[in-house]
């Protein structure tokens, strides 16, 4: 009897909360979301700026590196990856990446939202004339705001095999416009 009552209300459960709508996401918080983290990031990787990198991210920030299984937080991670887009600077060489957003999450307060999508890795070294797509990866973030800003505090990603098409096939593409 106990395990027909629990079937009875996880049916019950399911039929509730499965079948509700997706919920409307403001465009001016699609906006927001855009203009104080996804431009700064790729202006950040374009220009081999640390500091806007890190800027963009909680100082509690959680990452994982999917591929690795490795996961790394806070301070520490946020000055290897400070470090990461210096040496490409020391380095004479520049890197870019661009976005695709596949969908997008949001509390009822609306200073938290999970986004999923795509993003493009491109790279100039040696004697390439321009930037030269290097791949894509698959990636999910938790982002909130502090002081009225939004911030990534969760960011995990992996790389996959993706067509430059699928990738701008998604509805919602950032990338920075060419000079």
């Amino acid at each position: 009897m106990k395990q027909l009552t629990a079937i009875v209300l996880f049916c019950t459960f399911v039929l509730s909360y499965g079948q509700r709508p997706p919920k409307d996401i403001p465009q001016e918080t699609l906006e927001a979301i855009k203009t104080e983290v996804w431009i700064p990031f790729m202006e950040a990787y374009d220009q081999s700026d640390s500091q806007k990198l890190k800027s963009i991210h909680t100082q509690d920030i959680f990452r994982v590196t999917q591929d690795q299984n490795q996961v790394e937080t806070g301070e520490s991670y946020l000055e290897e990856f400070g470090n990461f887009v210096e040496t490409v600077k020391a380095r004479g060489s520049q890197i870019g990446i661009a976005f695709a957003i596949r969908s997008t999450a949001l509390n009822d307060d609306g200073d938290m939202a999970y986004q999923t999508g795509y993003y493009r890795f491109s790279s100039k070294r040696g004697d390439d004339e321009s930037l030269v797509v290097r791949g894509y990866g698959e990636f999910n973030v938790g982002l909130r705001k502090e002081s009225g800003t939004w911030k990534i505090w969760l960011d995990a990603d992996k790389h996959i095999q993706l067509s430059p098409e699928d990738f701008k096939a998604q509805e919602i593409v950032y990338e920075l416009e060419k000079s």
